[in-house]
């Protein structure tokens, strides 16, 4: 028994288990720091309404939102128990298709290692985001259509069905992956349609999103009125959109990695040793072009890159075969390049005085203002860590406005919000400071509806006071939300008391739909 033990320990299937679990132990020790994410707080909302859709997401994250809620509480480590715990897995299965691509053991660890890595899954493995389960998903895919190509295995056709129908669940962009599958395989393995497999796959995935899509039938499509709106709020110029697409990802999963997942696209496309899995090479092709011509975020591609570590991992130790000093070399450079400039960067590690004084040192890189000429009490830090500072800070002042109210007039007075961060800030904070529930036409706050709110006082954080003026008859800012108290992050939200809904909410709330801070309504230049 001692012997099995020790042979386990010493086996490929082992050292994945060790990385897997050295990327559980990055998060599991850092990810309490800092504070809620906007998305948290947003998902968090949702996970106590659950419901078959919202606005912009499946229902998976406020699915796994309210089970964190419910079993371990709500505080920052048991929200991002379960983002952490994919990032392990995505870890792991990453290692075992490059073992079934025919990777030795250093191909594998290599594999790995350049998952734990990358910059982009040390972010969202951190927080609480569709984004942190969408990598396990495709790669978890990925190894399925590997098994089913190397084994002739038509039956597992149906388990990816299954998976992207979860997939679907979680994020909606899990569709371009299926797209690319489906005419990666007409490219390459046609006679895989003559088979009901693959069809039975299509049927489950369809079944498994069918109550999404009515959920979104139901309530107007919001999803694609979101994403016009998203399109409107971020289009950059057609050249702009393309340069990140091509330059970011090399950003997002390390620069030092690029050679070696451009050798997994070669290996997959180009080599003898791919040709059974074109397909692989195929999807990221296909998937890549129609981000490319839609205009897609360059973080949409990132779910594609594990698959190509795999395949680079392999291609990489093959070529330093016999060179002992770069066996050693690649994963070194690759560790220590993380830890002393990745990392402070992506993880909540430091406190944020020291990563405000470092962090200009890393501006070129992610594209952080110059800090060269203010204090350190002007800075800001840098992305994504600017979106978990202030929540608190703004609902204390938000407080300070409603219970300076007499007494009579807080028991009709509705807490408005124009962004869905806020909102959720609102939401989550709000029963500490003895606000009422907040109302917000931001996003699905805006199916959460007004609660039953006179709006005849009406305190609003955001909005345009031009706006405001037109939805009631007296408008005064009385506070503003600046974040002075707070470290890092600095702001200038108004804070305004209406009074005197022109129109009662039960005829005027689509007025209040707001996407980004500003109201529908507000954007087409017309009330409804």
């Amino acid at each position: 028994m001692q012997k099995q033990v020790i042979q386990w320990l010493r086996s490929d299937t082992a050292i994945l288990w060790w990385l897997a679990f050295i990327k559980l132990m990055l998060h599991f020790l850092t990810n309490g720091q800092y504070g809620y994410h906007t998305d948290e707080l947003y998902y968090m909302a949702a996970g106590d309404r659950l419901a078959w859709g919202y606005v912009e997401f499946p229902p998976l994250v406020a699915v796994l939102a309210h089970i964190s809620h419910s079993l371990t509480g709500d505080s920052l480590f048991s929200i991002r128990l379960f983002p952490a715990i994919a990032g392990a897995l995505l870890v792991f299965v990453t290692g075992l298709m490059t073992r079934e691509l025919g990777g030795s053991r250093y191909a594998q660890f290599l594999a790995a290692l350049l998952v734990i890595v990358s910059p982009y899954f040390l972010v969202m493995h951190t927080i609480l985001t569709m984004n942190a389960f969408e990598p396990l998903i495709w790669t978890v895919c990925a190894y399925l259509i590997l098994l089913a190509l190397k084994y002739h295995r038509p039956r597992l056709w149906l388990l990816v069905g299954v998976l992207i129908g979860v997939g679907l669940l979680n994020k909606f962009s899990i569709l371009f992956f299926g797209v690319s599958t489906l005419v990666g395989l007409w490219m390459t393995r046609r006679q895989v349609f003559t088979k009901k497999w693959i069809w039975l796959g299509l049927i489950a995935a369809i079944a498994l999103a069918m109550p999404t899509v009515i959920w979104q039938i139901q309530h107007g499509l919001p999803f694609l009125e979101h994403q016009r709106a998203a399109a409107l709020h971020s289009k950059k110029p057609f050249p702009a959109s393309i340069i990140a697409l091509l330059v970011q990802p090399l950003l997002m999963m390390h620069p030092l990695t690029t050679p070696i997942w451009l050798a997994g696209l070669f290996y997959f496309l180009k080599s003898k040793d791919g040709k059974p899995y074109r397909l692989l090479g195929w999807i990221f092709v296909i998937t890549y072009g129609l981000f490319l011509l839609l205009q897609g975020k360059s973080y949409y591609l990132a779910p594609l890159f594990p698959t190509l570590f795999a395949g680079g991992a392999i291609a990489v130790d093959r070529w330093i075969w016999g060179r002992r000093r770069f066996r050693l070399l690649i994963p070194g450079v690759l560790a220590a390049s993380t830890i002393l400039f990745v990392m402070p960067m992506t993880l909540p590690i430091l406190p944020i005085e020291t990563l405000l004084r470092i962090s200009s040192y890393y501006s070129s890189v992610y594209f952080v203002p110059d800090r060269a000429k203010v204090t350190i009490t002007e800075r800001e830090v840098p992305s994504p860590f600017r979106d978990m500072l202030g929540w608190e800070d703004s609902v204390a002042q938000v407080s300070q406005v409603y219970h300076q109210l007499p007494l009579k007039d807080q028991a009709q007075t509705a807490i408005l919000s124009w962004r869905y961060a806020d909102a959720g800030a609102i939401d989550f904070y709000g029963s500490r400071y003895g606000l009422p529930k907040g109302i917000s036409g931001a996003h699905n706050f805006y199916f959460w509806g007004y609660q039953n709110n006179s709006g005849q006082s009406v305190i609003s954080l955001g909005g345009d006071r031009d706006y405001l003026e037109q939805l009631f008859d007296q408008v005064e800012q009385v506070s503003t939300v600046t974040h002075n108290t707070v470290i890092g992050i600095k702001s200038y939200i108004p804070i305004y008391l209406c009074k005197d809904i022109k129109v009662p909410f039960n005829q005027s709330w689509p007025n209040f739909k707001a996407y980004f801070g500003y109201p529908v309504a507000f954007n087409q230049g017309t009330l409804r």
